[in-house]
């Protein structure tokens, strides 16, 4: 069951090398330079933002409330003080089940950021949130996200076959849902990792 606690107006999470924070309004120009970009937001299955909708999205989400199922929890994932992507919770139908996603500018992607925010979002959601379940849904053909929820330990639980339009090439596109309870999860937290090199 997961917890009910304060409005997470003052999220905030440092891992090693990001900060990720509760989203602010003036956060909309960084995030239009990746939403913007139909190559990112492709596998999001929306429209690319305009300047408009970054506007509308981010001062909804400041206030946004994390309470009810749909709700969302939207941070900023920032690098050396600058914002590249984002990460996201969204509590989902069922008690104590929570989707996690994230999205980053290309011009960061291959230095395992995204592994990196999507392992404190799970961390978040167990830890703060209390939630026994989370999951993540990706399109077959988003290797890169397949391969983040393999490094987080998620296991492949389904596979829904052309079972949605995306909206950038009208293409029938194949989901796959990534999962991990909060108890492996947490196994998994404490187990060493072993190396063979000297």
């Amino acid at each position: 069951m997961s917890r009910d606690v304060a409005e997470p107006t003052a999220v905030m999470v440092r891992t090693e090398r990001l900060l990720l924070r509760r989203v602010r309004e003036d956060d909309a120009d960084d995030f239009l330079t990746w939403r913007g970009r139909p190559d990112v937001v492709r596998y999001m299955y929306q429209p690319p933002w305009t300047a408009e909708v970054a506007r509308e999205k981010l001062a909804s989400w400041v206030t946004h409330p994390f309470r009810a199922t749909g709700d969302v929890l939207v941070l900023a994932v920032e690098l050396d003080g600058v914002v590249v992507g984002e990460g996201l919770l969204k509590r989902a139908p069922g008690e104590g089940q929570v989707e996690i996603g994230y999205a980053f500018h290309p011009d960061v992607a291959g230095r395992g950021l995204a592994t990196e925010a999507s392992g404190a979002l799970l961390a978040l959601a167990f830890g703060r949130f209390g939630f026994h379940r989370a999951f993540a849904r990706i399109d077959a053909e988003n290797t890169a996200s397949v391969r983040v929820a393999q490094r987080l330990g998620m296991r492949l639980e389904a596979r829904l076959v052309e079972n949605d339009v995306r909206p950038a090439d009208g293409v029938w596109s194949t989901e796959l849902v990534y999962a991990v309870l909060a108890s492996e999860h947490e196994a998994r937290r404490r187990t060493p990792v072993v190396s063979d090199a000297p």
